[in-house]
C-alpha cells in the first residue's frame, strides 16, 4: 500500500481508531505535526507548503491541531492529509494533553515535528514515554519566555533530538537565553512559492488599479497583527513625517488585532486622515504588495518574517527593523534597508530615501527579487527540511540494535 492509500484508508477526522503499529524506521515514514492552531499565519503557511511538497511515497503525514477550524485546516485536508482537531477546554488543559497522547500513540509516528510554543509544549509532553524515534521542535520567533516556560523547555529539551529554526538569529537566541545545545539547532529558512504570486513588475500602478486603489497614489504599507510586537504606532508616526514631505503618498495598515481602535485614534491625532487606510485582515496580501512601493516593517522582535519575503518577491522595497532574522533576509542597501526598532524618524528617513530616488528603488527591488529566487524558494525549504528528517532518522537507524537472529 502506498502512503496515499494508507492515508485514505484511515477513518474520518475526529476518530482515533487508527491502526496501531510500532515505529519501524522504514518508509513511508509517519510524521506527526503538532501545532496550536491553523489560523492565517506565517508558521501555518510554511507548514502547508512543506506538506504540499512532501514525497508521499516516503512520508505519511498527519497534522494534530490543538484548536478547531482555522484558515489552513481545509487547505491541508485538500492535500489528502489528515487533520486531527483537539479542542481546548481551558488553560493548562490536562484533558487535551491526554487526548493528544492517545492519538499520538495510535498514530505511532517515526517523527514528531512540533511547531511554536503550544505545539512544542503539548506535543512533546504528550509524547513522553511513547518511544517516538525522532522528536523535533520548531521555533519560529525570538520570544522571551516566562521562567516556568524556560524550565519546561530545558526539561523537554532532553528528549528533543533537534530544533528546527528558520533563521540563525533564533538559533543563537535559544542557545544564549534558553541554554539549549547548539549542535541540536538546524536552520531552514522560510520558503515562498513564486508561481503563486503576482508576476514581478517594477511598475506598481497596474497592480494598484487591479486592487481597487488609486493608481497615481504611491503606497507605503505595514502588514501584520495589530499587536504590540509589530509596533504599528512607530509606523504611523513615520507615516505622518513622510506625508508632510510627499503629498502623493498614502499608507496601508494591513491586518487585524487588539490595537486597532488605539491605532485608528493615533492616526487621527497625527492628522493622517484619509491618507491612511486600515484594511483589516486580507487574504490577498501579495496582490496588495504588488502595488506597494515600500513595505515598512517596524516590529520590535521577529523570527523570519514571511511578509518581507513577499515584499521582496513582488517588488515592494522592504524597510525593516534590524531584529531577528531580518538581517538574514535583507542585505543592507543591496536588497533593502534596515533601521533600528522604536525609531519612527529613522523609518521615515529610509522611506523618503527610497521614494525620492527611483533608480535606488528599482535597484533594490530587482536585487531583492533575485535573492528570493536563488535563496528562498519553497522547494529549497522543503528539501532542507526533508534532509533534516533523513539525517535524524538515519542516525536513529544506526543506533538501533540488530534484530534477533539477524
Amino acid at each position: 500500500m502506498t502512503a496515499g492509500e494508507a492515508l485514505r484508508a484511515r477513518p474520518a477526522p475526529g476518530s482515533v481508531a487508527m491502526p496501531e503499529r510500532p515505529a519501524m524506521l522504514a518508509p513511508p515514514y509517519r510524521i506527526a505535526y503538532v501545532i496550536g492552531e491553523l489560523t492565517k499565519g506565517g508558521a501555518e503557511y510554511q507548514l502547508h507548503e512543506l506538506l504540499r511538497h512532501l514525497d508521499r511515497r516516503l512520508f505519511a503525514p498527519c497534522v494534530f491541531a490543538l484548536a478547531v477550524g482555522g484558515w489552513w485546516a481545509e487547505a491541508i485536508r485538500r492535500l489528502g492529509i489528515r487533520v486531527e482537531e483537539i479542542p481546548r477546554r481551558g488553560s493548562g488543559d490536562v484533558w487535551r494533553l491526554a487526548r493528544l497522547r492517545a492519538r499520538l500513540r495510535a498514530f505511532a509516528p517515526d517523527v514528531l515535528h512540533t511547531i511554536l510554543w503550544p505545539g512544542n509544549s503539548y506535543g512533546r509532553m504528550a509524547a513522553l514515554g511513547l518511544g517516538i524515534p525522532v522528536v523535533i521542535a520548531a521555533e519560529r520567533n525570538v520570544v522571551t519566555y516566562r521562567h516556568w516556560q524556560v524550565l519546561l523547555e530545558r526539561v523537554l529539551g532532553r528528549t528533543t533530538d533537534a530544533y528546527l529554526v528558520n533563521c540563525e538569529a533564533i538559533a543563537c537566541w535559544l542557545v544564549e537565553h534558553e541554554r539549549l545545545a547548539r549542535e541540536k539547532m538546524h536552520v531552514v529558512p522560510n520558503g515562498i512559492d513564486l508561481t503563486r504570486l503576482p508576476a514581478f513588475s517594477l511598475d506598481r500602478q497596474a497592480a494598484r488599479a487591479a486592487a481597487g486603489l488609486e493608481p497615481e497614489r504611491r503606497l507605503v504599507a505595514h502588514v501584520g497583527r495589530l499587536e504590540p510586537q509589530k509596533d504599528f504606532s512607530s509606523f504611523l508616526r513615520a507615516a505622518a513625517m513622510v506625508a508632510d514631505e510627499l503629498p502623493d503618498v498614502d499608507f496601508l495598515v494591513v491586518g487585524e488585532g487588539g490595537e486597532r481602535t488605539t491605532l485608528e485614534a493615533l492616526a487621527a491625532r497625527l492628522g493622517l486622515g484619509a491618507r491612511v487606510r486600515f484594511t483589516g485582515l486580507r487574504h490577498d496580501v501579495p496582490a496588495l504588495l504588488a502595488g506597494v512601493d515600500v513595505l515598512a516593517l517596524t516590529s520590535l522582535f521577529e523570527g523570519f518574517p514571511n511578509v518581507v519575503l513577499e515584499a521582496m518577491a513582488t517588488g515592494a522595497v522592504a524597510v525593516a527593523t534590524d531584529v531577528g532574522g531580518c538581517r538574514e533576509l535583507l542585505v543592507p542597501d543591496e536588497t533593502g534597508i534596515l533601521v533600528p526598532p522604536r525609531a519612527p524618524a529613522a523609518v521615515a528617513s529610509a522611506v523618503l530615501r527610497v521614494l525620492s530616488d527611483p533608480i535606488l528603488s528599482r535597484r533594490l527591488a530587482a536585487a531583492a527579487r533575485r535573492r528570493v529566487e536563488t535563496a528562498f524558494g519553497v522547494d529549497l525549504m522543503a528539501e532542507r527540511t526533508v534532509a533534516t528528517y533523513r539525517t535524524l532518522l538515519g542516525a536513529k537507524r544506526a543506533r538501533r540494535p540488530p534484530a534477533e537472529g539477524g
